[in-house]
């Protein structure tokens, strides 16, 4: 990628044209840029700011055609295909899937001219430029890394290049009608056919349908197949592997032969697609299309087993996080507009006769302070856990050492997070009224996408339970006196429970997390053996409810330890630190008044102690954050393209965005609607 000057702000405080708005921005304790530098800075931060900025309004020499002349483009936000449309909620179904696909490939076309060859940096681009609509997003982040990963070298060496250049586009097809967590039971089939060196492929049952995938319904060429295997003929299973599998025709785009696929039933308008279904009858590969690094079938059907088996959880981890990252970019969108939009929106008279901005409503405040504190408390964890990903990856001993510990966060931090953070986006939909739910408020979208979500990549209970499983094992180790390799994140387990004091400070909060999540560890632990259970499963199963809420408790304990962290790194930053550490108070007591009765039954805190807290404590917090609300959503800096919002813009012009937008509605072209044209006229037909 060309260097580039600084990176600057998307916005300037005086870019604010609304006066309210001004008035919060400028009553703040601290420099955002600062806070954003020192939050989301660094080329090791997942969010990476500078970078993004400079990918959103980056400026290059294109070479005309006929070298006729040179010119400067702003190839991401700016480009001119941009004004092409109406706003997305105007598109019909089709119109949309068109335009995105043209951006999308626009937006190739920009990155090739870049030459941007960083690939998280590649990735950000594309969503930038499409606005979180890029049509190639799993071929990109799911599927090049599954051949990287999963394939053999010569696989590799033939499979990347097509990948990379957008010849093959591909999803990842696991999921069927009947089946989608539990991959062992899924039925698609490939039997290994030795006459032709071939696999045959089908799906025998209605159930077998592999129904889902997206991007599957139109638009891609091929699919990374994940069936049971059975090789060297019907009779022997050899479990689930993956398998690439073209099912259109790379000139054409038409379904081969054998090969029925469609998309599926509408969800949530179409903004969201194109999943789709998928039906194979008597397909055949050839068997060098089964990924061979870690399994390998010869020309005879020997089916071997080879290389760690253990790489398809770092690769099931690298997707949970990329997923927990979209979620999260939903997340602090729907913040930003309800915050922004709380500030300017006024209603009800005040006793001097003049309208109340909602935003000073303690009722407002409770709605989304909580909120904004635990958005930024998973973004705090979030960094700490992509960081820690990408640490290992760089030491295969370190990696598979600390592989259980980080499958188990990854499954926990999903499972918790998406949960909490859907039901925040509904909050934000709701403090903005009616017109939070018109399609133009920007938080439609983000609240939609998130709720789907929490289906994606594995259900938020059955990821819990992977925690669950995790923690009983661990505590098993500290029964065993065996605690000595105990990981970071459980060596709470070990340690002497906290003991309450008078007041609770910063550091008190963590070990009063911890202590609740060992005592509810061990109480499970000891619950599970003595489980008169006639096996293991039974008693899981039966004991499935309390397990979760045991795995919910863990990931709190990580992510109040990660925020307190993070407090502490601000120290030298005394306006930051303190605006952090109200950030983080609002966040464990809100967290801790949510899940009260564990405190008061194990004994750690009184029933008087959390009322003290959440009546005394909470709302004294919310006045001091009342000042900074604005500034800690526009730490986030997102362009105005990017929320795409008639509430959330930066000026704080949302009325007139909001005519604006209503004037561009289609339906609006006619003064007088057809249909009462006919009646009026009397020209309807009767029935």
């Amino acid at each position: 990628m060309p260097e580039y000057a600084d990176a600057k702000p998307h916005y300037r405080i005086n870019d604010t044209k609304n006066i309210h708005l001004l008035a919060e921005r400028q009553s703040s304790t601290f420099d955002v840029e600062d806070f954003a530098q020192f939050m989301f800075g660094g080329s090791d931060n997942p969010f990476d700011i500078n970078t993004r900025r400079q990918l959103s309004f980056v400026e290059v020499h294109l070479f005309f055609e006929y070298n006729l002349s040179f010119c400067l483009a702003r190839l991401a936000i700016t480009h001119p295909i941009h004004q092409t449309h109406l706003p997305f909620e105007y598109l019909t179904a089709d119109e949309h899937y068109s335009l995105c696909i043209r951006k999308s490939f626009a937006a190739i076309d920009a990155v090739n001219r870049l030459n941007i060859t960083n690939r998280k940096h590649r990735g950000w681009f594309y969503e930038i430029f499409v606005n979180y609509y890029f049509s190639f997003y799993i071929h990109t982040s799911m599927c090049i890394y599954a051949i990287e990963n999963l394939a053999s070298e010569e696989q590799k060496h033939t499979l990347l290049p097509l990948a990379e250049s957008f010849q093959i586009i591909a999803t990842y097809a696991q999921t069927e009608l009947g089946h989608g967590t539990d991959i062992r039971r899924l039925e698609t089939e490939a039997i290994f056919d030795k006459t032709t060196d071939s696999f045959i492929l089908n799906t025998p049952t209605l159930t077998a349908t592999k129904f889902w995938p997206g991007s599957m319904g139109k638009t891609v060429n091929h699919v990374l197949l994940m069936a049971q295997l059975y090789t060297p003929d019907s009779n022997h299973a050899c479990g689930v592997q993956m398998f690439l599998v073209q099912i259109r025709d790379l000139k054409t785009h038409q379904p081969l032969p054998g090969v029925e696929v469609g998309e599926i039933s509408t969800r949530f308008a179409h903004i969201f697609g194109d999943n789709g279904y998928l039906r194979l009858t008597n397909v055949r590969i050839p068997r060098t299309q089964m990924f061979m690094k870690l399994a390998h079938v010869d020309s005879n059907g020997n089916f071997t087993r080879q290389g760690d088996a253990r790489l398809l959880y770092g690769t099931m981890v690298h997707e949970r996080l990329r997923l927990i990252n979209t979620t999260l970019i939903a997340l602090i969108r729907a913040m930003a507009i309800a915050v922004r939009y709380s500030a300017v929106r006024f209603q009800g008279l005040n006793p001097s006769g003049k309208e109340t901005r909602i935003l000073d409503y303690p009722l407002q405040q409770e709605k989304l302070i909580p909120s904004l504190s635990t958005t930024y408390a998973f973004l705090i964890a979030f960094i700490k856990l992509d960081r820690y990903f990408f640490q290992l990856k760089t030491n295969d001993d370190d990696y598979f050492r600390e592989l259980p510990q980080l499958h188990a966060l990854s499954c926990g931090f999903k499972g918790y997070t998406l949960s909490i953070s859907e039901r925040i986006a509904q909050i934000c939909r709701v403090a903005c009224g009616g017109h939070g739910f018109l399609v133009a408020s920007g938080l439609v979208t983000s609240r939609n996408g998130i709720d789907g979500g929490c289906s994606a990549e594995g259900d938020n209970v059955v990821l819990l339970q992977q925690t669950a499983r995790y923690l009983l094992k661990r505590m098993q180790q500290v029964e065993e006196n065996n605690s000595g390799s105990l990981h970071s994140s459980v060596a709470y387990l070990n340690l002497p429970l906290w003991l309450p004091p008078t007041s609770l400070k910063l550091d008190d909060y963590c070990r009063l997390f911890e202590s609740r999540s060992q005592l509810l560890v061990k109480e499970m632990f000891g619950k599970m053996l003595e489980s008169t259970s006639s096996s293991p499963y039974d008693a899981f199963i039966q004991n499935s409810i309390e397990l979760v809420h045991m795995a919910k408790a863990h990931m709190e304990t990580f992510i109040i330890r990660a925020f307190y962290d993070q407090v502490q790194n601000a120290r030298q930053h005394v306006s930051i630190a303190l605006v952090l550490e109200q950030l983080f108070y609002v966040y464990a007591i809100h967290t801790l008044r949510n899940t009260s009765t564990d405190f008061v039954r194990l004994k750690l805190l009184s029933a008087d102690q959390i009322y003290e807290l959440e009546s005394r404590v909470l709302p004294d917090l919310y006045i001091q954050l009342r000042p900074n609300l604005v500034t800690l959503v526009d730490a986030f800096d997102f362009h105005d393209f990017e929320l795409d919002s008639c509430l959330g813009r930066y000026d704080g012009q949302v009325y007139e965005a909001l005519m604006e937008r209503a004037r561009l509605n289609p339906s609006n072209r006619h003064k007088v609607p057809p249909i009462w044209t006919s009646i009026k006229q009397g020209t309807l037909s009767k029935l």
